[in-house]
């Protein structure tokens, strides 16, 4: 049986299950796999190109990243599905098994504060019947001071059980506390929006953060997008409901057109943030037009009326020079530009040193002194 691995990816899981194959069946099974493994070379062909003339670093991050794009390109739904299904089985994150660990952390707190808590109530219940029991006893009582005498030993028995169960509230109290810092740290630590299904704004700002970090010798060419739902389609939507809905499937949509080394969060109610590695300044306004077109080509219904997945989108070339927040304030300025224009899309301009110049020079055009 030939050789299945690929030197980038390992096994391919594309192998037959028996080397006997007869029927229609095993030679469209056979035909699928084999253009798979075609395009699968063919793809990481051209992705090793792009990244030679492109002249970006071959980190793993970056080819996975274009090949992530190349993929998308790919017309035939079955390879595309299939060669993603091989990726996906292969990736693992860190953070989600460091999460999955503070998780179960809590539940091993949450589990202890149960176990005192029946413990509690085992003891209120004991004490509960003890104290009937001598109750019942000393009203069968004549002589007083044998009455006294039972009161006092009934009194030192109640103080006795209310000592135990405060020193087992307080440890109930401990545990608690210990769970409800673990839910901090793990809200801290987290990294998706559980509502829309992206990354929350604080782990993409880390995102943004690392690659200003890396600087611009290994940081090579991204783009920030920031996609604002369109007035039009804010006046369609009439309830909170509708419009987490609809930003939910356009972070579901955005999600399917980039690669896993991109990023998504939401913004605000009604923008969402998209920062793409990889993607030169001359190609933003391709890859903006792109991911406006997927929305468009969307058929939307919400409380049973379909709507046009409207959007204006600003985007500009990351600079890791500058900080998230003022890459943020490039896009932003060109998504006010597109909404005061009536545009799809606006790219942010950043001012060369010769345009500084040609300004400088303008200014003083027409203010010297003839000797």
């Amino acid at each position: 049986m030939p050789d299945n691995n690929n030197d980038f990816f390992g096994s391919l899981g594309l192998e037959l299950e028996s080397d006997v194959s007869s029927g229609y069946a095993d030679e469209s099974a056979d035909t699928t796999d084999n253009i798979t493994k075609e395009k699968l070379s063919e793809i990481s062909r051209k992705t090793f190109q792009m990244l030679d003339d492109e002249h970006i670093f071959p980190f793993p991050e970056n080819f996975e990243s274009i090949f992530e794009r190349n993929l998308n390109e790919e017309q035939n739904e079955d390879v595309r599905n299939k060669i993603r299904n091989v990726l996906e089985s292969r990736h693992n994150n860190a953070n989600v098994i460091a999460l999955e660990t503070a998780i179960n952390k809590s539940f091993t707190n949450l589990k202890s504060i149960f176990e005192q808590v029946g413990v509690l109530c085992k003891q209120l219940e004991s004490f509960e019947a003890k104290m009937f029991s001598q109750l019942g006893e000393i009203d069968k009582i004549e002589n007083p001071l044998a009455v006294k005498n039972a009161v006092t030993i009934l009194l030192n028995s109640t103080n006795t059980t209310y000592k135990r169960i405060f020193d087992q509230t307080k440890v109930v109290v401990e545990n608690y506390t210990k769970m409800y810092e673990d839910f901090l740290n793990i809200k801290k630590k987290s990294m998706f929006d559980v509502v829309l299904g992206i990354y929350n704004k604080q782990f993409f700002f880390q995102k943004l953060d690392r690659e200003c970090l890396i600087g611009k010798d290994f940081a090579g060419e991204n783009a920030l997008f920031i996609v604002a739902l369109s007035n039009t389609l804010l006046d369609s939507l009439k309830s909170k409901k509708s419009l987490i809905s609809a930003i939910k499937m356009i972070s579901k949509i955005l999600l399917d057109k980039i690669g896993k080394e991109d990023s998504i969060c939401a913004l605000h109610d009604t923008e969402l943030a998209i920062f793409m590695k990889n993607v030169s300044y001359a190609n933003i306004r391709d890859v903006g037009t792109q991911l406006i077109d997927s929305l468009k080509k969307s058929t939307v219904f919400l409380d049973d009326v379909q709507i046009a997945l409207d959007v204006v989108v600003g985007a500009t070339k990351f600079d890791p020079n500058s900080t998230p927040q003022e890459n943020i304030q490039n896009a932003r300025s060109a998504l006010e530009i597109a909404k005061s224009e009536n545009k799809k899309l606006e790219i942010f301009k950043p001012i060369s040193s010769e345009d500084t110049q040609e300004e400088d020079f303008d200014s003083d055009f027409g203010n010297f002194e003839i000797p």
